[in-house]
């Protein structure tokens, strides 16, 4: 889907940016938060976007935002995401019928407590939050509900109360940040996928009675319209402090509006009807039945959605034109059509594949200051390590990073190799056992931030760390750079930010290794599609001025990449290869597969498929230095040896 089609030009826009600073938004990566993304950014408005899905994520990335993969329930990360900002729209949830009540309150109760608490250390001046008109209904008709009229004691599900529970918090923090709470009902438009396909997936399996008489009348609210409601909020000082319910301004029969798009899909409208007591009672049953068996997914059928179906429920937005301005600009019938034909479609399967980008052309590599540096000496029998080798004896290798000065970037990290902090995150089981494998010497003087130091460059100049791949002897050092973006492959992220246990053991995830606020300084990488260098069908300017050219090296890790550089000290090639191979023998054996290194592959074939092509590019382009990041020929051939590191 494209971001013409998620950002209907619908509303007069303003003259630009809201703030001088960015503006924050949680669950960016879900149906509304992608609208209000794309929304800022056509008013040329700084955005940092925060939320769980990568690819769309990266997809907002490429159209500009500053997206940082962070859950609502990592408040470091939060923390790290929201420094500079200067107001934040909350939109994101956990939004289900159904789920387990530890997740819905961890999400929504405490995921907010954390947006408030990163929002006020980093003085943003106004928070907008998304709330739901659930938190004023109960299992009862309701014509014209207002803000002003009593909350309920009970609530319809475990959503409606952790969003009523949000809404207190931001209440109580209404004293310190600027706060507005909207409320709005029953989101849909292009690229929704809670109301029409849903209900298209039900009509197709039959499983879609009229619940209720078919009278049942509702709100419907198009995405554009909250969002425009989310843009009013953050400008009106009369909205501080208060609470809007947000809708499309016209009362529908929703079963009439069933039944179009179900008889236009191709499918049999409903025409049997469950009376809402009776459904209320098997929705009852469900739920326990989903409780005490531990089923997967959702019931058919839960109270909360026998509720919205059966029960009318409208709203008064009197008091949103009154202090925001607001006024529903998209037509029920509209609104309705353009959703249906698009969600017809992606019900259908039509459209997924995007249009592939126009690849950029290459551009001259550009000259780049590089240090090739040692974080340690990593100990392994030789038979483990070269080809062919039947040797038990110990053989010392390096743990190499690198040092970019880039004219424009400035001091730039390839990787961090070890820290001493690994001795600690190897002390238990299960994570021992890598200790066991590879012992390791590794001083405080040896560690990224100590040689830097002794060079005069201090943790913070340094600015951007790439790093290669999730292995600890390539990310043991990050922790020294607290103020650091972290550049790397979103595949990576994606398997090391899901692993524990022995899974974490088996992906070289070690405890507390990692940074606490790592995912609010991240920055995240997407396949390379540029143009091809030597062996590889593809690469990533990572700059776009040919200084760093990235390359997949799959196989031993997810995401792992490689990097071709131009040392300006020579005008030489170099290639980083962090651990696509472990050594130049492997590439220089006519028949090796990697040993040990295949083992340790989460992929053996690809692994191979990688190795081949490194030893091929070795034989077409012999004059290029491959520099494997474990590799003690190519250190001695390229590195920066100091007295106190030694291999």
């Amino acid at each position: 889907m494209t971001a013409e089609t998620l950002s209907p030009a619908r509303h007069a826009e303003p003259a630009g940016p809201l703030f001088d600073g960015p503006v924050l938004v949680t669950g960016a990566t879900g149906f509304l938060g992608q609208y209000v993304v794309r929304k800022l950014l056509a008013l040329r408005q700084p955005v940092i976007a925060t939320g769980r899905n990568l690819k769309i994520g990266l997809a907002l990335q490429a159209e500009g935002a500053d997206f940082r993969p962070v859950d609502l329930t990592d408040l470091p990360g939060l923390r790290a995401a929201m420094t500079g900002v200067t107001a934040v729209v909350h939109a994101g949830a956990l939004s289900s019928a159904w789920g387990k009540e530890s997740e819905f309150h961890a999400t929504n109760v405490g995921g907010t407590e954390n947006v408030i608490t990163a929002a006020l250390a980093a003085g943003a001046k106004r928070l907008v939050y998304v709330s739901s008109p659930s938190v004023m209904t109960r299992h009862a008709e309701q014509l014209n509900l207002k803000e002003s009229d009593p909350l309920p004691d009970g609530h319809v599900s475990v959503y409606s109360l952790t969003k009523r529970l949000g809404e207190d918090r931001v209440r109580a923090a209404s004293n310190r940040i600027e706060t507005v709470i909207l409320r709005p009902k029953a989101i849909y438009g292009v690229g929704d996928t809670a109301i029409f396909p849903r209900l298209l997936k039900a009509a197709a399996k039959g499983r879609l009675p009229i619940i209720g008489d078919g009278n049942t009348i509702t709100n419907l609210t198009h995405v554009s319209d909250v969002v425009e409601a989310i843009l009013l909020a953050l400008k009106s000082d009369r909205a501080v402090g208060n609470a809007y319910v947000i809708t499309g301004g016209e009362d529908v029969r929703i079963w009439d509006v069933i039944r179009n798009i179900v008889e236009r899909s191709g499918f049999k409208a409903p025409t049997r009807k469950l009376p809402l007591r009776r459904a209320m009672r098997v929705a009852t049953v469900l739920e326990a039945a989903w409780k005490r068996l531990h089923l997967p997914g959702e019931p058919p059928l839960t109270k909360y959605t026998a509720g919205i179906l059966g029960l009318s429920q409208t709203y008064d937005i009197t008091a949103a034109r009154r202090d925001l301005g607001y006024e529903p600009k998209v037509p029920i019938a509209r609104g309705v059509e353009e959703s249906f034909s698009a969600g017809l479609a992606a019900f259908r399967g039509e459209g997924k594949d995007a249009p592939a980008r126009p690849t950029a052309p290459a551009r001259p590599p550009r000259p780049v200051g590089v240090k090739v540096l040692n974080s340690g000496t990593a100990w392994v029998r030789g038979w483990y390590f070269y080809p062919h080798s039947a040797s038990i004896r110990w053989t010392g290798v390096p743990a190499t990073f690198a040092l970019i000065d880039h004219p424009d970037q400035g001091l730039v990290l390839w990787d961090t190799g070890y820290a001493p902090r690994y001795y600690e995150a190897t002390r238990r089981f299960p994570w021992r056992i890598m200790r066991y494998l590879t012992p390791a010497t590794i001083t405080q003087e040896q560690s990224a931030v100590a040689q830097l130091g002794r060079m005069g460059i201090r943790a913070e100049d340094i600015d951007q760390i790439v790093l290669s791949h999730f292995d600890p002897d390539h990310f043991g050092g990050l922790r020294d750079f607290p103020k650091a973006r972290v550049l790397t492959s979103w595949r990576g992220w994606e398997a090391a930010r899901s692993v524990h246990g022995l899974h974490a053991v088996r992906a070289r995830i070690l405890p507390n290794h990692l940074p606490d606020d790592l995912a609010g300084r991240l920055h995240l990488l997407p396949d390379p599609d540029g143009p091809p260098i030597s062996v590889f069908e593809a690469s990533l300017d990572l700059f776009g001025d040919g200084s760093i050219r990235l390359v997949a090296l799959p196989g031993h890790a997810p995401g792992q990449f490689g990097a071709f550089v131009r040392r300006q000290s020579d005008n030489a090639d170099l290639f980083l290869a962090a651990d696509g191979c472990w050594n130049l023998a492997a590439i220089e054996a006519n028949r090796y597969r990697g040993g040990a290194h295949r083992w340790l592959a989460v992929d053996k074939r690809v692994q191979d498929a990688t190795t081949d092509r490194l030893r091929r590019m070795h034989r077409e382009w012999p004059e290029l230095q491959i520099v494997p990041a474990h590799c003690p020929r190519a250190w001695r051939e390229v590195g920066e040896p100091e007295e106190n590191v030694t291999v």
